[in-house]
């Protein structure tokens, strides 16, 4: 049987069912986790005009809502255009993996029949009598994004009469597999890559460059706060550097980031990395580890101090330190830049899928998110930029 939550009370009763299955899931990833989801409803859904939650959770037949969920879709209901609506993945603005997360292709297939029963065939027109009225709520689109290659093709083949499903590219990640040693790690390096990153870490030790990492297991607790607020300014000093506003550039930003890293950190997920020189930190990455991977998200670093090359140092140290945690991969993430290959990741796609029932939705659906994604905070930056 299928649940709706539609709020925040309703989700936060279900963390125990949430994180017992996102545990055992091969689909989950920190993204699709309790803790990010509720910190997003907190600071970017409450009290947003237009948005609802809108959470949709299938459970064992046999249980009823209190037994084993099968299958997970975070939505939450978003209002393009003033008129239109939209079912869109809770976070996809700030999470580089999203999808539905299933049991098996069964359930997803489950799940796919449920969303789409919430689709208008018309607008202005005929419209479908539908079951799903007694909810008060009918989309106009669907927008899956961050989704893998493997499950966008799984929702390609779902097809339905009467049903459009565009795909698009929605970004790349790059990953690396490790190996259980450094040593054997480095042997996948041609001479000349090898000597190369080996160097640029050398002369930076030479200089008196540490590297530290910060971690519930360390023991470090009471200075969350402060290499919190280090590792954004050292995030936004790179983006400023070239003239763009970075990812915290507002306070509600900043409070989602702080309650949510607390949390991870709390729970033993995230580990904040940091390169130091002369007693500044100069160099910062947020990492998750979690379930064999570490995931890098975000790192930065403060350009005075290009010269050390703290870039290609600290995703060294990164590398390094997650092999001895025995992670099976290392996860740049979303980003095609020129560093991650050179240390020899390769490409992981991500989707983005337009579902939708009446043909003239997606190019009006398309203008909304041209307009809200990149006309205006280009003129916003630019605004900002030209009067700080």
């Amino acid at each position: 049987m299928f649940k709706i939550i539609r709020t925040e009370e309703e989700f936060n009763a279900i963390k125990a069912d949430w994180d017992r299955f996102t545990d055992n899931n091969s689909d989950s990833n920190v993204f699709l986790s309790h803790d990010w989801i509720a910190s997003w409803i907190k600071y970017f859904l409450k009290g947003k005009k237009g948005r609802q939650l809108f959470i949709i959770a299938e459970y064992d037949d046999n249980e009823g809502i209190k037994g084993t969920i099968k299958s997970i879709a975070p939505f939450y209901i978003d209002v393009f255009f003033l008129v239109f609506k939209c079912l869109r993945f809770i976070s996809d603005d700030y999470s580089d993996y999203l999808g539905i997360a299933a049991d098996n292709t069964g359930a997803i297939f489950n799940m796919l029949d449920e969303i789409n029963s919430y689709l208008n065939v018309k607008r202005g027109g005929y419209k479908e009598i539908n079951k799903k009225e007694e909810n008060g709520f009918r989309a106009d689109m669907i927008y899956l994004k961050q989704v893998s290659e493997e499950q966008s093709g799984k929702i390609l083949k779902y097809g339905k009469d009467k049903l459009h499903l565009t795909r698009k590219s929605g970004g790349d990640c790059y990953y690396a597999l490790l190996p259980h040693t450094v040593e054997k790690y480095l042997e996948g390096f041609n001479s000349k890559q090898r000597y190369n990153i080996l160097k640029r870490v050398k002369t930076a030790e030479k200089k008196g460059v540490q590297y530290i990492s910060i971690s519930i297991k360390n023991g470090d607790g009471n200075n969350i706060d402060y290499y919190l607020e280090e590792f954004f300014k050292l995030h936004q000093k790179r983006w400023n550097k070239k003239g763009k506003r970075g990812v915290f550039h507002n306070n509600t930003i900043n409070a989602f980031f702080k309650s949510l890293f607390t949390a991870l950190y709390n729970n033993g997920i995230l580990n904040l990395s940091f390169l130091k020189y002369n007693d500044r930190l100069i160099a910062a990455s947020a990492c998750f580890d979690i379930k064999d991977k570490r995931q890098v998200y975000l790192p930065g670093f403060d350009p005075e101090y290009s010269f050390l090359q703290p870039g290609i140092v600290l995703t060294y140290y990164n590398i390094r330190e997650a092999i001895s945690l025995n992670c099976k991969e290392f996860d740049f993430l979303k980003g095609s830049e020129d560093y991650k290959r050179r240390f020899l990741a390769v490409k992981r796609a991500n989707y983005k899928i337009y579902i939708y029932k009446t043909k003239i939705i997606y190019p009006i659906f398309k203008l909304n998110l041209f307009l809200k994604n990149e006309f205006f905070p280009k003129i916003k930056n630019i605004f900002i930029c030209k009067y700080e």
